[in-house]
């Protein structure tokens, strides 16, 4: 089992999908269907074929970071995905073999996972010594094996009743909260009352 940092996440909209249909992507949705690629070579030849004009160097790499995407990493294997429109990165265990099937404007090239952890971006750099600034798509993180199963560590009954009660508890405290506003609003007819009330609501909601 390897742990790989796959930095292509693309929208926020891009980033739903992914969490939505348990999926990760490298990107590059401009290029048909891979299943046939064996070498960096052929990817290579497909990226210079696109851009003429970029650099060998360049095209080498990206090269690399796709054909790596569909045939080095296997199932099994860990992804951490950091997000570009949260301070977040989503752990997940691959699940299945490359695939073509479009599910974006950037969601193409995937790779079937299975969710299993969020972890706060710091966090996770600090750990595993890495830099989500640096220019890779994809880069195989040096990790100790106990970490690793860490990650895929099935939590107790009673671990999980707790966290469901603590979810109970603070939908319970935001139904209060928004019977409350509503009250609020069915008192008033002043329009800049209710246009504050229904800020505030939305706000509520999104922070849950």
């Amino acid at each position: 089992m390897k742990l790989w940092l796959l930095k292509a996440a693309g929208t926020l909209e891009d980033e739903e999908i992914i969490r939505e249909d348990s999926v990760v992507t490298i990107g590059w949705s401009e290029f048909s269907d891979l299943s046939n690629i064996k070498n960096e070579e052929q990817v290579k030849k497909l990226i210079l074929e696109k851009y003429p004009g970029m650099r060998g160097d360049r095209s080498g790499t990206w090269a690399e970071d796709i054909c790596s995407f569909i045939t080095k990493i296997k199932k099994g294997d860990l992804v951490a995905v950091p997000l570009k429109t949260k301070n977040e990165v989503l752990i997940g265990k691959i699940s299945g073999d490359y695939e073509y099937r479009q599910l974006s404007d950037f969601i193409s090239h995937i790779r079937r996972v299975r969710w299993l952890k969020t972890l706060p971006k710091g966090a996770f750099e600090e750990e595993y010594n890495v830099d989500f600034n640096s220019p890779e798509a994809l880069l195989l993180i040096k990790a100790d094996p106990a970490k690793l199963s860490d990650f895929i560590e099935t939590k107790s009954l009673g671990a999980l009743i707790e966290e469901m009660s603590f979810a109970l508890e603070d939908l319970e405290f935001l139904r209060e909260q928004m019977l409350d506003m509503v009250y609020r609003l069915a008192e008033t007819d002043e329009i800049p009352e209710v246009r504050k009330i229904a800020a505030e609501m939305e706000k509520m909601l999104r922070e849950k």
